[in-house]
Formats: C-alpha cells, structure tokens, sequence
C-alpha cells in the first residue's frame, strides 16, 4: 500500500462533458469519516436531481483507510478508478468527489472509466496539494544573554518561531522539521557546554505555507 506523504491545502473543482454526461468533480480535505459524510450529504443536497455521486477517500492511519463508491454505475467503474488516483498520488486525508447528470448515451465501462478518471484528476490539479513533513516542536527556557545567540541558531537551522515570551527568563516554542531539529540541538549543546536542554520535545506532522512550517491535524480525535 503506498505511503501517504501528501494532503490537500485548498479545495479543488474540475468539470467535464463526455457524450452530453456532465461530471462535476471537487477535491476536499478530510480528517474523519464523519467529514466524509458531512460532505457527500452536501453534494448529494446540492446535486439531488443527479444520476449519480461517486467518491473516493484515503484517511491517515497506519495502514491508512481507504473506501470508494461507484453509487450505482457498475462495478469498479467510477469509485475504484478515483481510489487508485490518490494512491498513486500518494494522498491522505483527501476525499474527491464525481457527480455524474446522465446525458442520455452510455459510455460503456471503459468510457465510464476514463470520464471519472479525468474529472477527478482535475479536481486534485485544481487543488493546492502539500507535502507532509516530519517535525520537532521544541520548548527552551534561556535567560536573556544567550537569547540572541540562540534565536539567530534556530533561523540558520531554519526553525519556526511559535511562541515568545519576556518573563523573568525567556521562553521559546519552536517548530523545526525533524532533521534541522537535530541539527539545532547539535548546535545548542554546542553553544552552551551542554547546560542548555529544551524543557520538552514533541514530534508531528506539519505543511510548509509561505516558506514556513505549519502544525497540520490529520486526526479528528
């Protein structure tokens, strides 16, 4: 099964015409099943007079869950098709979506195939997709000495400020992808004889936006 490294920052939509069908494709990010319900509910409200809503959706998890629907077209026609989209593209927490309205001409399996192989390839190409990348989110407590020094470290290790507070010390959160965070910690014990330690250590799983890195919840739990 392939490894989920990607996952959608915005929504996408694409529409096709093949023989007077029309397949209205949308690309959405999901964190549950729950999500994923919500939203077909929605499409199909919107959609109520359309011969058909296929969709199919990968969730993180380990192994990552996978479902599909051809909703009435036949056998892995529609549904399947589109799950092996996101798999190829190795997208989780991704559900895309296909509404067929009926154009009078049958397509064939093979034709059915290709249609919602292409609009849902639309959708993904409309949307903006990002990679998933392991980080480090670190707490450190400094005193205002060696706070200069050691804010200048985590930007030439090309870490994230979170948060920074003025108290009688000075309290850093920061967010480093997990090979700069070990090349910070290398450099901070470095820089202070090994006396200074970050007070905690989180890994997870985050998104560059606008060049920075960004905590992403993949789980609605």
């Amino acid at each position: 099964m392939p490894e989920c490294r990607y996952t959608l920052l915005r929504s996408g939509r694409a529409e096709l015409e093949e023989k007077k069908s029309r397949f209205l494709a949308q690309s959405f990010f999901v964190r549950s099943e729950a999500e994923v319900a919500e939203i077909l509910t929605a499409v199909r409200k919107e959609h109520y007079d359309a011969r058909h809503v296929c969709s199919a959706y990968v969730l993180f998890g380990n192994p990552p869950l996978e479902k599909s629907s051809d909703d009435g077209e036949p056998a892995k026609t529609a549904g399947l098709p589109m799950l092996d989209l996101l798999r190829a593209a190795s997208l989780c927490n991704t559900l895309v979506t296909v509404t067929r309205y009926f154009g009078g001409i049958k397509l064939g399996t093979g034709g059915l195939v290709r249609a919602y192989t292409a609009a849902a390839k639309g959708a993904l190409e409309q949307a903006v997709i990002a990679e998933l990348l392991p980080a480090v989110r670190l707490s450190l407590t400094v005193d205002y000495g060696l706070y200069g020094k050691v804010s200048r470290l985590a930007e030439d290790c090309a870490g994230t400020v979170l948060s920074l507070d003025f108290l009688a010390e000075v309290s850093l959160c920061l967010l480093f992808r997990a090979e700069d965070s070990a090349r910070f910690l290398a450099a901070l014990t470095e820089l202070s004889g090994g006396s200074l330690t970050p007070d905690s250590a989180e890994t997870l799983t985050c998104v560059e936006r606008d060049g920075k890195l960004t905590p992403i919840q993949l789980s609605a739990c």
